[in-house]
């Protein structure tokens, strides 16, 4: 049973993901591995882009604290 999206779209891709079994390991493998290094190299941009955020949000905190000194 599928249900709403079928089982045809679940087996492709758990198909391609294993390889398929039809020969294409090599080169689904080869695919897969290209992802995962795409994932990792995004993930390290994004931890990146996080922590200058977070280094900008303490910066911006000490500031605020200053001038809230300053007023009192």
């Amino acid at each position: 049973m599928g249900g709403i999206l079928g089982g045809v779209g679940v087996n492709a891709a758990a198909g391609a993901v294993a390889g398929g079994g039809n020969g294409g390991g090599g080169a689904a493998g080869g695919d897969f591995q290209a992802m995962m290094d795409q994932l990792k190299q995004t993930y390290q941009e994004s931890m990146q882009k996080s922590m200058e955020l977070r280094r900008l949000q303490v910066d911006q905190n000490t500031q605020k604290k200053v001038a809230d000194e300053r007023v009192q």
